[in-house]
């Protein structure tokens, strides 16, 4: 008999990572979609499209309360829980074989990280970005003794969908970009500024609020200006006040057509659509540089937990400390270092790794193990 397999969405970013694997799954064995069912603990989720709705929809109906009640009496891995995140012991979802998959592009980029040595130590099987990742876990894990956890290299998920712009020549990436502009009504001939965020006190936002957008407003009309905001800002991570002013002074902007807001789960289509990337510490920066994107940073050191990865997001960028510093880098020329292309392939080796296939090897490492 198959295992049940439930996918435990901490939040939409991990239902986001779900989907393709999801995808894939069913692809191989429609019979699957049976067996398959989401615990959803949030009370508030965004989509990335109806369809991705309907499914989450469909899927988190099938975990019943009778379901919940038969997994929480099994014994011995009698079902699978693929999860981005602990699941909190309250849910009773303790006792599945735990596979964890990546719902971020990077590993080591800011003082959170310890949480996924913690994933990684609590994990059955550990699905990680690159066979990289799997040896910066065993460093950090070295003095803990005895792990049981299986890592394998599969890539992330979610970034399977750059692999059509990463993997295109020249033309074919012009082409994706053109079509994605028109997509957002943005003029073929208007050059696209993406700033993303990170949600926590070194993002961006809390730090600098909308007035990098008041700054690059005045650059010109040529240019389109489109402001990332992680879902962590609008949720139970951030206070209310918090998450209360960013938004009003965003759709300040947004009203006033300064700035284009993505508030999504997802800031692919705003990514592909860039000429230019402004970020931090999140690992949007390290999407970006996949994409081979020019890149500006507000960063310093004491932000990154693992230092070497502070140097690459260094290499692949130019560095601003404010509103003011980063539209002089605009009037007067941005200057970026000759080895930029060797830092884009440390990224590439470090966090591109399995791109286009990162979705059917998870899949098939839990049909694999649902059997």
């Amino acid at each position: 008999m198959k295992k049940k397999i439930v996918f435990y969405a901490f939040s939409s970013q991990s239902w986001d990572s779900y989907v393709p694997i999801i995808n894939e799954i069913l692809d191989q064995d429609k019979e699957e979609k049976s067996q398959i069912s989401v615990y959803a603990p949030s009370n508030n989720y965004q989509f990335r499209d109806d369809t991705s709705k309907n499914l989450f929809d469909l899927l988190s109906g099938q975990f019943t309360e009778t379901l919940k009640h038969d997994l929480h009496n099994s014994n011995g891995n009698e079902y699978i829980l693929v999860t981005t995140h602990i699941p909190d012991e309250k849910h009773g979802l303790s006792n599945g074989l735990y596979i964890h998959v990546p719902h971020g592009s990077a590993f080591g980029n800011n003082q959170t990280a310890d949480y996924l040595v913690s994933c990684y130590q609590a994990s059955d099987i550990y699905c990680g970005i690159s066979p990289a990742e799997g040896e910066y876990l065993r460093q950090k894990c070295r003095n803990s003794g005895n792990i049981s956890t299986k890592f394998i290299a599969t890539g992330c998920p979610k970034n399977d969908i750059f692999s059509a712009y990463i993997l295109g020549s020249e033309k074919e990436r012009n082409r994706i970009k053109s079509e994605i502009k028109q997509s957002m009504s943005i003029p073929l001939d208007m050059a696209v500024i993406f700033i993303g965020s990170h949600w926590t006190s070194r993002g961006i936002l809390r730090r600098f609020g909308t007035s990098l957008i008041q700054a690059l407003s005045t650059v010109g009309d040529k240019v389109h200006i489109i402001q990332g905001a992680h879902p962590n800002l609008w949720n139970n991570h951030v206070s209310i006040q918090t998450s209360n002013w960013l938004y009003k002074s965003l759709c300040n902007e947004r009203d006033k057509g300064s700035a284009t807001l993505s508030f999504g789960v997802s800031d692919a289509k705003a990514l592909l659509a860039s000429d230019i990337v402004i970020g931090d510490i999140s690992s949007i920066v390290i999407e970006a540089a996949l994409l081979e994107k020019p890149i500006l940073l507000n960063i310093d050191e004491d932000s990154f937990l693992d230092k070497q990865i502070y140097q690459i997001y260094k290499g692949i960028s130019v560095r601003f400390d404010g509103a003011d510093d980063l539209l002089q880098a605009f009037l007067t020329g941005v200057q970026f270092s000759d080895k930029r292309e060797e830092s884009f392939a440390i990224v590439k080796d470090l966090f591109g790794y399995n791109i286009g296939n990162a979705s059917k090897q998870i899949a098939n490492i839990i049909l694999n193990y649902s059997q």
